[in-house]
């Protein structure tokens, strides 16, 4: 898994996609850092093939189930073989608390994040970066630029393969990305993403619904109000995600951890929230928050559709996809 020839630095990222995404940064200034070394990510298993695809790491593995007692003797053991001379814990979790207690005398120079404050699940923000990540970076000699982050690298991970064209999916012409989150209690209702997709259709935007599988059957119940709509849920990876979210002539989202992959391709759109809970916009980008109160019809598809002409994310052409040269 790991290898101990050169100088070997290892990431520890292992949280979730908004996470990775606030990180990237991180993984710049690191990379920067250390041009010469062997850096190796460790992440979750959902995340291994977008980070295969950076500049950033030379390997990707995933955390061991902790649980297991034999795998996570032979990940430890495999940990220590690599020799690792410096840990950068971008995740600060109780998993890389357990990892860092295990290799006992092998222990590497460990630099790690302050801890996120703990919040309930229903309260969690989803894209805020680490507390205190920048002053750990400096402290340890890695100095982090001051940007949001930037994901075009991903478009090019796979630029030749036809899935990585709308067309590939039945796209054709201008279209929207549809991105409800998975938690039922931040997300707008369905009857609220068919009227949007509805006005799509009757607008010349195909309505593309995308997400992980776990969206399945709430893009059902989309599609029962909006027949025109495409369903794309548990169909694209994350490097597909960006690729569409590049070409798209906007986003509408809720919660959906995806939004941030999207705005870091500057893709662009509108978020609703619900009224009680806290904001969860990435920050610096052409998004606008519409917050609505609980219910169906806390907020009008035709508002939402309004909004995304106000900024100006919709307009007259020929059906084809937006270029980056629109952007």
């Amino acid at each position: 898994m790991f290898g101990s020839k050169q100088a070997n630095v290892l990431v520890i990222k292992t949280d979730s996609l908004s996470g990775f995404v606030a990180a990237e940064p991180a993984f710049d200034a690191i990379r920067q850092a250390h041009p010469r070394a062997k850096i190796s990510l460790l992440t979750i298993p959902p995340l291994q093939r977008i980070a295969r695809a950076s500049p950033y790491f030379d390997q990707v593995a995933s955390m061991p189930d902790f649980r297991n007692a034999e795998s996570r003797k032979e990940f430890i053991k495999q940990l220590k073989a690599a020799k690792f001379e410096t840990v950068y814990d971008l995740a600060a979790d109780d998993a890389s608390k357990r990892l860092h207690g295990a290799m006992g005398m092998f222990r590497p120079k460990w630099h790690a994040a302050a801890p996120a404050p703990r919040r309930r699940s229903q309260d969690r923000a989803v894209n805020a970066p680490l507390p205190g990540l920048e002053a750990m970076l400096s402290g340890a000699g890695v100095e982090m630029s001051q940007r949001l982050p930037d994901f075009h690298w991903a478009l090019d991970a796979r630029k030749d393969s036809a899935n990585m064209k709308p067309s590939w999916y039945g796209i054709s012409g201008q279209f929207g990305l549809l991105m409800p989150g998975v938690d039922e209690a931040r997300r707008w209702t369905a009857s609220g993403y068919a009227g949007l997709a509805s006005i799509m259709a009757q607008e010349g935007f195909m309505p593309v619904l995308v997400g992980p599988k776990e969206l399945h059957d709430f893009g059902d119940e989309i599609a029962d109000g909006a027949p025109q709509l495409v369903d794309l849920t548990g169909k694209t990876d994350h490097l597909q995600l960006a690729a569409l979210a590049h070409e798209a002539a906007f986003f509408v989202s809720d919660d959906a951890e995806e939004v941030h992959l999207a705005v870091s391709v500057e893709c662009e759109g509108a978020l609703i929230l619900r009224g009680k809970h806290p904001a969860a916009a990435p920050g610096g980008r052409h998004v606008v928050t519409l917050t609505s109160g609980e219910g169906d019809g806390a907020v009008d598809p035709a508002f939402v559709w309004r909004t995304l002409s106000n900024m100006g994310l919709i307009k007259a052409g020929d059906g084809a996809p937006r270029s980056a040269s629109a952007r």
